[in-house]
């Protein structure tokens, strides 16, 4: 199976690095840890979301079906 379009990899990363940031997980050690929780308040539930979804697209791109 060869690749199809390399810059899925960009959704792919992208859509799993904002959802570890939306879970809590990520970072360990926030600077403000203040704004960061009012941003999770804000946009946590949306990006747990939409997340997955960018990460789907980004398999599709890759694979070369979009």
């Amino acid at each position: 199976m060869e690749l199809a379009n390399l810059q899925g990899l960009i959704p792919i990363v992208c859509g799993i690095y904002f959802y570890l940031i939306a879970n809590g997980t990520l970072p360990k050690n926030p600077k403000e840890p203040e704004k960061l929780e009012l941003w999770r308040k804000k946009f946590g539930k949306m990006m747990k979301t939409l997340c997955p979804i960018i990460v789907v697209f980004g398999i599709l791109q890759l694979t070369g079906v979009v």
